[in-house]
């Protein structure tokens, strides 16, 4: 599936995400918070992510949303857009 709303291991207050498994070249995978009171930080160059201007990004709303392309050169997950929404 391309959409898929993510949450912090044992609810804990915040969490990083540095590897998805899976993806054949060109998938497109969306990434929503589940919660707004449990950070998700998707790690840049940590696993197989590959985030704009090597910077990590933080879903920390429910209105947060991240889109990646899988990269089937590189092996990698490598960021489309973000938007970060305030409530």
């Amino acid at each position: 599936q391309s959409y898929h709303i993510v949450d912090t291991e044992s609810d804990a207050a915040s969490d990083d995400l540095d590897t998805i498994n899976g993806g054949v070249s060109g998938m497109r995978l969306v990434l929503q918070s589940a919660a707004n009171a449990r950070d998700v930080t998707l790690k840049n160059g940590t696993g197989n992510l590959r985030l704009a201007g090597a910077a990590d990004f933080t879903l920390s709303r429910v209105t947060d949303t991240i889109e990646l392309v899988y990269s089937s050169i590189t092996s990698e997950w490598c960021e489309l857009s973000r938007s970060d929404n305030q409530t």
